[in-house]
């Protein structure tokens, strides 16, 4: 028989990659999860997890399996929910998916109201790239997740939040940030770092360059978003990202940001929703949250660059 404490070491051992994490995040000994996921092992009757130097991964069983599990757990959780005489209140985990941009805008207001009105419910919060983020959706190891110019497919749902007007960012010396706005043909003639394809950003910039004959030299090339903004900081070169993600870099004064114009770069913001997983009040839930709290954000003029309507979009997957 399958035992659904032995399901839930499983799953979270998989979604965080480390028996030693999974264990402190069940408040459990290593030794005892441990226990768990090889006795499912012997139930089943193979193996479903690798370990390495690097961390834990699943073995084409374990994949194959997971979705599975997760919707055992998820049927038993609703059932105890249902003839416990708790049907009425909403309960059990969400994990929701945040690009490193987004995160700064959304996750704390989010947080807040979340425990303010659904205090049973446990918000999980990954930060990581939009791209894995999409292969989380797709196999079930994340509920909701922000994408970037997604729609709706087989794996997940996808529903339109706002729209972020990227930026030109820069040391304060830079003359092509002595105004509120740079005209996007003087990108041109600048030396830009950014994200090495295939980066979601990276794909949405290239997209923009063949639609608008404009053309961008990406002199330098990193995947890792805090080094792009602090090489653009030191007046290394320029970079092209999300208002949001950089905002509160801004008030020290040790960077700087220029709407881009004529024409601009936007890129719809998107909460997807994973189709991998069962239907779950709570998730359901937060995905209304979220909506709410971002309609919030934009009428308070708090979520920097982000606007209600679309004008360029090209498909990405930061």
């Amino acid at each position: 028989m399958l035992d659904n404490k032995h399901l839930r070491s499983f799953l979270r051992v998989l979604d965080m990659g480390s028996f030693s994490k999974a264990a402190r995040s069940l408040r459990i000994a290593q030794p005892a999860l441990s226990q768990h996921v090889r006795k499912l092992e012997e139930t089943l009757g193979t193996r479903l997890l690798d370990r390495s130097a690097h961390g834990v991964r699943a073995t084409a069983s374990g994949r194959d399996f997971a979705p599975r599990a997760r919707e055992i757990v998820g049927l038993v959780e609703a059932a105890g929910h249902r003839y416990r005489g708790a049907s009425d209140m909403l309960r059990g985990e969400v994990r929701l998916g945040l690009p490193g941009s987004v995160c700064p805008a959304l996750a704390p207001p989010l947080i807040e109201a979340a425990a303010r009105r659904m205090p049973h419910v446990r918000l999980l919060i990954s930060e990581m790239m939009s791209g894995d983020l999409a292969a989380r959706l797709a196999e079930g190891r994340t509920d909701l997740a922000i994408l970037f110019d997604v729609e709706e497919t087989e794996d997940y749902g996808s529903t339109h939040l706002l729209t972020e007007r990227l930026h030109l960012i820069g040391a304060p010396g830079s003359p092509h940030m002595a105004s509120e706005t740079v005209d996007a043909v003087h990108l041109a003639s600048l030396d830009l770092i950014g994200t090495r394809l295939p980066h979601g950003l990276r794909l949405l910039l290239e997209r923009w360059s063949t639609e608008t004959g404009i053309p961008l030299r990406f002199r330098f090339e990193v995947d890792a978003p805090t080094v792009l903004v602090r090489l653009a900081a030191s007046g290394f070169g320029h970079a092209i990202v999300s208002k949001a993600a950089i905002a509160h870099e801004l008030p020290a004064g040790h960077l700087c940001a220029a709407e881009i114009a004529s024409p601009p770069i936007d890129r719809k913001v998107c909460l997807a929703s994973s189709k991998r997983v069962p239907p779950d009040a709570s998730r359901d839930a937060i995905h209304r949250l979220m909506r709410e709290v971002t309609s919030e954000i934009l009428a308070q003029d708090a979520w920097p660059g982000g606007t209600g309507l679309a004008t360029f979009s090209a498909s990405s997957s930061e």
